[in-house]
C-alpha cells in the first residue's frame, strides 16, 4: 500500500511547492512592472522576478524529473518492443509466401528447370494439373555441341530427359503420375528457318513417342524481341527466363510463391487463350501438318515483306 501512496504524495508535494513558487513569482512581476509604471523606487524588484522566474522553471524540471522523462523512455522501450514484434511478423510472413531465386546463367536456369520439373512430378497430386513451358522471344535458345560446351550440353539433356517423363505414352503405366499431368507449350517464332531447325531438333524428336497428355502452340512474331518468358510452371513454382536476340536462356528468376503462381498463371492463359487455335501444331492426335503449313506461309510472307522493305 505505501508503494502506491508515496508516488501521489510526492506528486501532491510538488504541486504545491510549484503553486507557491508561482504566486511569488507572479507577484514580483507585478510588483517589478508596477513600480516602473508608478515610478517607485522599486528598480530591484524586476530584476529580482526574473530570478524568481528562471529559478521557478529550474525547481520544476528538477521536482518533475521523473514524470517528464520516465514516460519518454518508456514509450522509446515499448516502440522498441513494438518494432521487433512487426519486424518478426514480417520476417514469418516473407519465409511463409515463398523466395525468389536468381539464375544468372544458362546451365543454372536448366539446373533449375530440371528441379522444378522433378520435385513437381514427385509430388502427389489429388487434382489433374497443368505443366506450363513458355517461350515468347521468338527463339528457343543459344545452341551448342559436345566440344564448345560440355557442361551446357548436359544440363540441357537433363532437362530433355525429366520433361520426357511427363509424357503419356501407349506404354506408360495405369497408376502412373505422369496421367494426373498435361503438358502445355506456347513458343514464340520469329522466322522460317528458326522454325524448320527448331521443328526438327525439338519437334518431332521430343515428340517421337506420340505423347497423348501434350499440346504445343505457335506464336508468330516478326522479330526476334529482348523480353522475359514464363519458361516453366508447375503447381507450386514459377521459373521466368530472359531472352534476347543473341542467346536465349540467359538468365533466370525462380519464384517460389503460391501468389506469384497465380499472376503467371493467368497471363499464360490469357496468351494462350488469345491466339488461335490453328496455331496449335501438336496434341493428341499428333502433329498438325496443316497448322505447320500454315505457319511457314505467314513466316515466308512476313520475311518476303521485310526483304521488300529493305530492299
Amino acid at each position: 500500500m505505501s508503494v502506491e501512496v508515496q508516488p501521489r504524495d510526492h506528486a501532491r508535494r510538488n504541486r504545491l511547492i510549484a503553486m507557491a513558487a508561482g504566486a511569488i513569482t507572479v507577484i514580483a512581476i507585478v510588483l517589478g512592472f508596477a513600480g516602473d509604471v508608478l515610478g517607485l523606487p522599486w528598480h530591484w524588484m524586476r530584476p529580482a522576478a526574473e530570478l524568481l522566474l528562471l529559478a521557478e522553471l529550474v525547481g520544476l524540471v528538477v521536482l518533475e524529473r521523473h514524470q517528464l522523462f520516465e514516460p519518454v523512455h518508456e514509450n522509446v522501450g515499448a516502440m522498441r518492443t513494438r518494432m521487433e514484434e512487426i519486424h518478426a511478423m514480417v520476417s514469418e510472413s516473407a519465409r511463409s509466401s515463398g523466395q525468389v531465386i536468381a539464375c544468372p546463367s544458362t546451365p543454372e536456369v536448366f539446373r533449375a528447370m530440371t528441379r522444378i520439373a522433378r520435385e513437381a512430378l514427385a509430388r502427389d497430386q489429388q487434382a489433374p494439373q497443368i505443366l506450363r513451358i513458355g517461350r515468347l522471344a521468338g527463339r528457343l535458345g543459344r545452341t551448342s555441341n559436345e566440344q564448345e560446351d560440355p557442361d551446357l550440353v548436359a544440363e540441357f539433356r537433363e532437362w530433355i530427359n525429366t520433361l520426357s517423363a511427363y509424357f503419356v505414352t501407349p506404354g506408360s503405366p495405369p497408376d502412373s503420375r505422369v496421367r494426373r499431368w498435361s503438358v502445355r507449350t506456347l513458343v514464340a517464332t520469329s522466322g522460317l528457318q528458326n522454325f524448320n531447325v527448331s521443328l526438327d531438333q525439338f519437334g518431332h524428336g521430343l515428340y517421337a513417342g506420340k505423347p497423348s497428355n501434350v499440346e504445343l502452340k505457335i506464336l508468330v512474331r516478326p522479330r526476334i524481341e529482348a523480353m522475359s518468358s514464363p519458361a516453366l510452371m508447375t503447381d507450386r513454382d514459377t521459373l521466368m527466363v530472359f531472352d534476347d536476340a543473341g542467346a536465349g536462356l540467359r538468365w533466370g528468376v525462380w519464384f517460389q510463391s503460391p501468389q506469384y503462381l497465380a499472376l503467371f498463371t493467368r497471363w499464360f492463359d490469357d496468351l494462350w487463350a488469345s491466339i488461335p487455335d490453328n496455331y496449335v501444331i501438336y496434341s493428341r492426335n499428333g502433329f498438325n501438318e496443316s497448322a505447320i503449313d500454315r505457319i511457314r506461309q505467314e513466316l515466308a510472307a512476313i520475311e518476303s515483306s521485310q526483304a521488300r522493305q529493305s530492299a
